[in-house]
């Protein structure tokens, strides 16, 4: 079976070369060229109307949508999970610090404690963000 957009341009040309044909006979029985030209394409565009397909299927974009955030989130989710595991360790060296008797080293492991803290906290929120009911 011949495609759609490979089958209609191929009707359309041979309609117009019956069209052609057609005006030819029309005028050798005496009909004037502009009314033998408007009958045969009117006859070719109703043979190309009659060829067109009726129903074109639309494409699926919620799918697609849906599978690029499911995408994201999976992304994301891994993202979460290795900042946290990166953060880990340096909260752990700056609970050391903080246990420092140097005031300048303990007042350095409290500002790295901090940070850390709200880095998880973005962390934490990030995870509210979800729709309910993902993992």
């Amino acid at each position: 079976m011949i495609p759609p957009r490979v089958f209609i341009p191929m009707a359309g040309a041979a309609s117009a070369f019956g069209a052609s044909g057609a005006v030819l006979a029309l005028m050798g029985v005496g009909t004037p060229f502009l009314l033998a030209a408007l009958g045969a394409s009117a006859c070719v565009g109703l043979v190309l109307y009659g060829l067109m397909p009726r129903t074109v299927a639309a494409p699926d974009h919620a799918a697609d949508a849906q599978a690029r955030i499911d995408t994201i989130e999976a992304g994301v989710a891994s993202l979460r999970h290795d900042l946290r595991g990166a953060l880990s360790p340096a909260l752990i060296l700056s609970d050391r610090l903080v246990a420092s008797s140097d005031p300048a080293i303990r007042k350095a492991g409290e500002a790295v404690v901090r940070s850390i803290e709200q880095a998880s906290a973005l962390i934490a929120a990030s995870k509210a963000l979800e729709p309910p009911g993902d993992p």
